[in-house]
């Protein structure tokens, strides 16, 4: 507790029980015969004097924190107005324009087959053939339309929004963050890691090993983003 909170808490508790159990003992004294009894006098002067010290306290400290409140709202205006006037005479050079083919080309120097490229900007939706779209890729994002999630591939980790990383990416391998490889990548095959085949590409469709199940992918994809769809509707 504070030193001033104190002092308040003091004199407001002493105020309350003097002038309260010294006006109880000088009635009750003075109902019983017994006359004027000094203590009891003594501690109703004792609280009543602390309550006024009290209440003139507070009205001073309410009347000091008013006027240091009004004194410091001008200063804050006068800091927001100079703020505003340096951003006014802050000038803003445009970007300069990228260049597209540069950017393409250091894409394409990748070590990726070629099959695999894809443009960043591009908006691609994995769809399960005779139900819908289940995902869609938009560069390094994907959202699972299946329950509204969003992933980011950042370098060789894929992150869901707002829990973390869940696969690494190794070379041509995916693996769950916390141990244990799930599929690779083998020519045109997605195999598991550790069960053989489990699907094939052909073109821009997915087909399952036993054609109970075929994916079209509306764009082409990177090795990378393959390796994240796999892991996201197979595992």
């Amino acid at each position: 507790m504070k030193r001033k909170q104190y002092i308040d808490w003091l004199t407001t508790v002493l105020g309350i029980f003097g002038v309260t159990y010294g006006g109880y003992l000088l009635a009750w004294h003075y109902n019983q015969g017994n006359g004027l009894n000094v203590l009891a006098l003594v501690l109703l002067i004792v609280g009543i004097i602390s309550l006024l010290f009290s209440i003139v306290l507070f009205t001073f400290r309410f009347i000091y924190y008013k006027k240091t409140k009004d004194a410091v709202i001008p200063t804050q205006n006068e800091e927001v107005t100079k703020d505003e006037t340096i951003k006014e005479e802050i000038v803003v050079e445009p970007k300069p324009k990228q260049n597209p083919t540069k950017s393409k080309t250091e894409y394409t120097e990748r070590s990726y087959p070629s099959s695999y490229s894809y443009s960043a900007s591009s908006t691609i939706y994995v769809k399960l053939l005779g139900h819908g779209p289940l995902l869609r890729i938009e560069g390094s994002q994907i959202l699972d339309m299946r329950n509204n999630t969003y992933y980011r591939i950042e370098g060789n980790i894929v992150k869901q929004d707002g829990y973390g990383p869940l696969f690494e990416i190794n070379g041509n391998q995916i693996r769950n963050i916390y141990g244990g490889n799930l599929f690779e990548l083998s020519g045109s095959n997605i195999n598991k890691t550790l069960g053989g085949f489990y699907a094939s590409i052909s073109g821009n469709y997915v087909t399952l090993y036993d054609s109970s199940r075929k994916y079209e992918i509306t764009d082409s994809l990177s090795k990378v983003q393959i390796l994240a769809v796999a892991a996201l509707l197979f595992n």
